[in-house]
């Protein structure tokens, strides 16, 4: 399927539109983290507050409910006020996946009398097919991820309404609190 870019992106960003924020957690997670640099969620989910107004930051996440450290992360990222979706992690020899993009599309369907405009945190080219789909319904679609892997049918697909996260680390890099 041939995606064709869309001709009516709202350059400017308006604080007025119902937002919601769907964040696919390996893809920003391991994105920043390959260019050298952590994401501060806290700072993250700030930032998508003041910047587009979002009400409600899906986070999609793997979780191991044997470690301790990653169940309390998920407390924090609830008390920074992000809505957990969370699923157990599936092992595969030493590999791990949890593989929550199908939990991200069917919520974006589910929810979508809901907002008008969604920001997005992956580059995953599987959710072409998705924006593309969105983008009849007239909703505006804006993708935050790391540009080695944004797909290039989302580049295509959404021209200027992908943001790069390596230009927002001077917001969101997490530095380690307390002295050096």
């Amino acid at each position: 399927m041939k995606l064709k870019p869309i001709k009516h992106i709202n350059k400017k960003i308006t604080k007025n539109l119902k937002t919601y924020a769907f964040i696919d957690a390996s893809n920003i997670i391991y994105g920043a983290r390959s260019e050298g640099w952590l994401v501060d969620l806290k700072k993250l989910r700030k930032y998508l507050n003041v910047k587009f107004n979002v009400s409600k930051a899906f986070f999609y996440y793997g979780k191991d409910s044997n470690n301790e450290n990653k169940l309390n992360f998920l407390k924090k990222l609830k008390l920074f006020g992000y809505t957990l979706r969370v699923k157990e992690i599936k092992r595969y020899g030493k590999k791990s996946k949890a593989n929550c993009d199908v939990d991200l599309t069917m919520d974006m369907l589910i929810l979508e009398k809901e907002y008008k405009r969604a920001i997005v945190l992956t580059g995953d080219g599987d959710f072409a097919p998705l924006f593309a789909y969105l983008l009849k319904k007239e909703k505006q679609i804006v993708v935050i991820s790391s540009p080695k892997r944004t797909a290039k049918e989302i580049k295509v697909l959404l021209r200027g309404n992908v943001l790069s996260i390596d230009d927002l680390k001077y917001l969101l890099e997490y530095k380690k609190r307390g002295r050096p």
